[in-house]
């Protein structure tokens, strides 16, 4: 079953989302799909047979320079 992730990059710099969804996409296996979600579009959604959300949000803080990137849900997708 894949896991649905959802990220707020708390950013509008396109520059810096951009590389917080290839951290993304790098750190899941089989990756079925990602988007940029919310009213402003700062809120990553990952869906993947396999990620560790707690990483990929370390990830992004650390190397995307998002520090105040957080993890907003986690759960299984049908």
């Amino acid at each position: 079953m894949a896991r649905r992730v959802v990220i707020d990059l708390m950013t509008e710099d396109n520059t810096r989302k951009a590389k917080a969804r290839t951290i993304a996409t790098s750190a899941a296996t089989d990756v079925i799909s990602t988007r940029y979600v919310g009213e402003r579009g700062t809120m990553l959604e990952v869906i993947a047979e396999r990620i560790e959300a707690d990483t990929v949000v370390g990830k992004i803080r650390k190397e995307a320079k998002l520090r105040d990137a957080k993890l907003i849900s986690v759960g299984d997708q049908n």
